[in-house]
């Protein structure tokens, strides 16, 4: 019975996850396109795409807190993820850089919450299950790389429907979530012990009392700095294909290539990262980022396909890496706060310097040369990013090694 209890367990969160991944790809892939061609310049675009990492930034923590003090996380998912369904209407408003202003800044009020108060949930669910996360997440990637490509065939014929399928699978994940099992205020449960000792020194900032190593600055880092760059390709790689006359099937197409990138990934994770410490392979995935941006200036399909192919080993690998660092690293009351901060570093600083640079870069330089530029940036930072974090291991007594 308790066998059978779990397995459905499993299969609901494996749905979640793959819902909330679907209702992204039935709209996000083709914005910057949908944008272009209403007449939105590059920088407008990069504006547009900011307003998301913004809202979550001042957002997003509001949500967390929420969610972690009420311990009602189902219920706050719920209403994020309702919200969001409803809001997807707000598209058809007008076809101006205001309207789309608007909608997207009430989108982003709701559904940049999703993944954080989602992961918080599975992850803690996970573990308390004795669940693989990453089979779970493979709901996401394989939801995504299947309806990426149909929603891309009808996005082709009609644009504005894309708005329309956003609602349906929004509507659906609300479904899902509302099965998951009641809420239970006393959440003491520990995901994981603490790989590192406690600290015994005073916090270097007040966010990061809530975890239980400092080593999470440097997880951080790597995780802004890699965002920058993927940000910044993700926003513009629709312009350049449209620049280069590709349209919205080849765009849910290449989106495809990149969800299925994935599936190695998730299936090797959990051995490659007994063989090497996490923070080596997200140092690794960073510098992959840079070449995964530079692979787009080939110019043609064949490139950007080959650059999709570097998603599993740069977007995966980082976000599964820091997220079950958070989770390991974070204090057991504050699942929702850990990922709200890395999503809040990640998917809000990192993407709004990458959509408000690259925008400038596309404008001033052009798009060739600014992926080009971008490409430099990623891997320079990175490299410094990780010396840094050398020297302070090296001071901090464990030499040479790298945390986890």
């Amino acid at each position: 019975m308790r066998k059978l209890t779990e397995n459905k367990i499993a299969i609901n969160l494996f749905l979640i996850n793959a819902f909330v991944y679907i209702s992204f790809s039935l709209y996000t892939p083709f914005l910057s396109s949908y944008f272009t061609k209403a007449g939105i310049k590059a920088v407008e675009i990069g504006i547009l795409l900011t307003i998301g990492p913004v809202i979550a930034i001042m957002v997003q923590p509001l949500w967390a807190v929420l969610s972690d003090k009420s311990g009602r996380k189902k219920d706050i998912l719920s209403l994020v993820v309702l919200g969001s369904a409803f809001s997807m209407f707000s598209f058809y408003i007008g076809r101006s850089f205001l309207t789309f202003f608007i909608a997207t800044l009430l989108l982003s009020i709701f559904n940049t919450s999703i993944v954080p108060l989602s992961d918080a949930i599975i992850l803690r669910s996970a573990h308390k299950h004795r669940l693989d996360f990453s089979k779970i997440r493979l709901g996401g990637t394989v939801g995504y790389a299947i309806v990426v490509i149909i929603a891309g065939a009808i996005v082709k014929q009609n644009p504005p429907l894309q708005f329309t399928l956003g609602f349906v699978g929004y509507t659906l994940l609300f479904v899902f979530v509302r099965r998951l099992p009641k809420d239970v205020k006393d959440d003491n449960l520990k995901v994981s012990d603490t790989i590192f000792p406690k600290s015994k020194k005073k916090d270097w900032l007040s966010f990061l009392k809530i975890f239980e190593s400092k080593q999470v600055i440097f997880v951080l880092a790597f995780a802004f700095i890699s965002q920058v760059g993927l940000s910044f390709n993700y926003s513009f790689l629709g312009v350049y294909m449209v620049h280069i006359g590709l349209g919205e099937g080849t765009i849910g197409l290449i989106n495809s290539v990149a969800a299925f990138s994935e599936i190695p990934i998730l299936f090797l994770i959990n051995k490659l990262l007994k063989k090497i410490s996490t923070m080596k392979l997200i140092i690794i995935s960073s510098l992959l980022v840079g070449l995964r941006i530079f692979t787009v200036t080939g110019g043609n399909v064949s490139f950007m396909v080959l650059s999709q192919m570097f998603h599993g080993v740069t977007y995966m690998t980082i976000y599964y890496s820091c997220a079950v660092f958070i989770s390991r690293n974070v204090k057991p009351e504050n699942q929702s706060q850990g990922q709200s901060t890395l999503a809040i570093i990640q998917t809000g600083i990192g993407s709004i310097v990458g959509n408000i640079v690259g925008g400038f870069l596309v404008d001033a330089l052009g798009l060739k040369a600014a992926y080009i530029h971008m490409s430099v940036i990623v891997i320079t930072i990175s490299i410094v990013i990780t010396f840094i974090q050398i020297i302070y291991i090296n001071r901090d007594g464990k030499r040479n090694k790298l945390a986890v």
